[in-house]
């Protein structure tokens, strides 16, 4: 069901009332399964024509411990935001979430020299980590995906102004 989710450091609140469906609970289903081999994406929001899965990282926290210390161009980090789109784009097919539909990943990212420029780089490599070239390349395959965007919480207000983000406490 639709409704108000707070991400897990409690830094964020997105507002999902006006989807048709949307969860934060994939990975209390994943680990009620006991599947820690699963990774999940923060968010998940069902519209009339598209299927959102969002991942959400804010690393300018206040508070945060040595927050240059965050790479998100890493290797490591990419693998893993790339990872929890396939394993949750999985499960949603699997219960038929976002059948017919559009599906868009979204990585809202906000870190230390989190520019425009930095996230540009961070969608086109995260892209090369996703299947747009092999649903494109195999004839009659499901599309998988449609797009990737890497948006600044600002940006996500703009875009998504519908799926308001509002920052909470001491950010």
């Amino acid at each position: 069901m639709a409704g108000i989710f707070t991400d897990e450091n409690h830094s964020c609140e997105i507002d999902f009332t006006r989807a048709k469906w949307a969860t934060d609970q994939l990975h209390d289903i994943f680990h009620a399964a006991k599947l820690s081999l699963l990774s999940d994406v923060d968010f998940v929001a069902e519209t009339d024509d598209e299927l959102l899965l969002i991942e959400y990282k804010n690393a300018n926290l206040r508070g945060a411990v040595n927050p240059e210390a965050f790479k998100p161009m890493a290797d490591k980090k990419l693998n893993s935001v790339a990872r929890k789109y396939y394993d949750s784009q999985h499960f949603l097919q699997a219960i038929q979430r976002g059948k017919g539909k559009k599906k868009h990943y979204v990585y809202i990212l906000e870190c230390v020299k989190g520019d425009s420029v930095l996230r540009n780089s961070v969608r086109v490599n995260l892209a090369g980590r996703l299947p747009f070239k092999l649903q494109k390349d195999v004839a009659g395959m499901e599309k998988m995906i449609d797009s990737l965007e890497v948006l600044s919480v600002a940006e996500w207000n703009e875009r998504y102004g519908r799926f308001p983000l509002r920052l909470l406490g001491d950010v």
